[in-house]
């Protein structure tokens, strides 16, 4: 996350443990160029993003999302399935309950992991 600026206040519903690990997230998955879509467990949200304020905005309205990056070519890359306010604090990584099991997915969710374990 060095490169970009830190939110503290969004995603707007969650606790700053869950902000920290889901701008971290997005920073990566917008960093590999991927478009974003987010479904918050009830319905769409957000199309294809790339913007990283509208992607915050969407996220925590209700207390899961499941974001989908796709890429360049709007190919669906996997998705990583977060829960707000699941005993992450003092452990970021709790955010991201699930993810697909694909070397694209698990690649992002490694170098979120090295990222915040620096935090």
């Amino acid at each position: 996350m060095s490169d970009l600026t830190f939110n503290p206040r969004l995603p707007e519903h969650c606790n700053m443990d869950d902000r920290v690990a889901a701008q971290c997230l997005i920073n990566e998955l917008l960093a590999a160029e991927c478009t974003i879509s987010i479904n918050d467990g009830e319905e769409d949200c957000l199309e294809k993003s790339s913007n990283l304020n509208a992607i915050l905005e969407a996220m925590s309205s209700t207390g899961e999302d499941i974001l989908t990056p796709f890429d360049k070519d709007g190919k669906d890359l996997g998705w990583f399935y977060l829960i707000y306010a699941n005993g992450s604090e003092g452990d970021p990584m709790i955010l991201i309950s699930d993810l697909s099991a694909n070397p694209f997915c698990e690649e992002i969710y490694n170098k979120v992991n090295a990222q915040l374990e620096v935090v």
